[in-house]
């Protein structure tokens, strides 16, 4: 199951990337980003639940957080230039 889990990822991850490269817009890419560190911290749960190791929950949670304000920065961005 866990393998499973990780292709789905990577699939996800290969799709996020691909709008991160292709995008037409800022606030498409600003999306892709976000998904990609969505798909991160699932990665990085997953690992987790797979080794037993619960040492990987808060490096899950910084990266939630950086990902949070890094959106919130680039839509504050979005939203000045207009």
């Amino acid at each position: 199951m866990i393998t499973a889990v990780l292709v789905v990822l990577l699939l996800a991850a290969i799709t996020f990337g691909y709008r991160l490269l292709r995008g037409p817009t800022i606030a498409d890419r600003v999306v892709a980003a976000d998904g990609l560190f969505v798909v991160g911290v699932a990665a990085i749960a997953t690992n987790a639940v797979r080794t037993g190791d619960g040492s990987f929950v808060p490096v899950a949670v910084v990266t939630t957080l950086v990902g949070f304000v890094s959106t919130s920065v680039v839509a504050r961005y979005i939203e000045g230039r207009s």
